[in-house]
């Protein structure tokens, strides 16, 4: 799932402005997903505008960072920022250095950040206008997966353990991982006593981990249980799945 924040570039600002905001680059990609035993990744980038788009690009070991300081890890991107003119792509190449295996866990896979940002070009006709033009910073998840895992991500989202408790309000699902795998969800939903689907949203449940998924609205279930969720794979897909409990 795609995570998106906004920072503002104050490239023109005056008391009465007005808000020209660019959203105008694509992602061809939802995720990343680099092996260890590989040279390099990809992601493209499409400026679907009228007019050129530079666009940065970096990783961060968190979603929190504010993208203003960097990170030295053990990756590299080329280029790091380009021009991309309108109705045009660019190809971003990630690099791993020597540093990286030795420097994330082997029996399991880490996450980090994908940022992109976004920054709409000052042109001559700006400079007459009193505008706030806006800088969109686009983070998407970064798998590092180490050589000789067994088993593949799809198959650690099938063999989830699912367990279903009363709580004080509402019901838990409790997920185990078992897997070296991060397993990324979009929703879930729980049926309550009249057949209908409860959602809320996902979350990622790490590897060898547990995540409590939390119902304060389902007062009472349908039958033992029945929780559905949708995982999402390596290409982005939405793959559906239910349990009865």
């Amino acid at each position: 799932m795609l995570k998106i924040s906004l920072k503002t570039c104050a490239l023109f600002f005056t008391l009465a402005f007005s808000f020209a905001a660019s959203a105008t680059v694509q992602i061809l990609s939802t995720r990343v997903a680099f092996n260890a035993n590989e040279q390099e990744q990809t992601v493209r980038i499409n400026n679907v505008g009228k007019t050129p788009e530079l666009v940065q690009m970096w990783l961060s070991s968190t979603d929190k960072t504010d993208g203003v300081e960097k990170e030295q890890l053990p990756f590299f991107i080329n280029p790091p920022a380009a021009r991309i003119n309108a109705q045009k792509g660019k190809v971003f190449r990630i690099f791993q250095t020597a540093e990286a295996p030795a420097k994330y866990p082997k029996d399991r896979e880490t996450v980090l950040w994908l940022n992109v940002l976004d920054i709409p070009p000052e042109t001559p006709e700006d400079m007459n206008k009193n505008q706030l033009k806006m800088a969109f910073r686009t983070l998407i998840k970064f798998f590092y997966r180490p050589a000789g895992l067994k088993g593949n991500p799809m198959q650690a989202a099938d063999e989830l353990t699912w367990q279903l408790q009363k709580a004080a309000k509402g019901y838990d699902v409790i997920g185990t991982n078992k897997s070296p795998f991060y397993v990324s969800m979009s929703n879930v939903w729980l049926t309550d006593a009249k057949g209908n689907d409860v959602m809320i949203d996902g979350q990622m449940i790490a590897p060898y981990s547990m995540l409590v998924y939390h119902f304060p609205q389902v007062n009472a279930i349908l039958g033992k249980g029945i929780f559905k969720y949708n995982y999402i794979t390596d290409l982005g897909a939405y793959i559906k799945r239910t349990h009865n409990f």
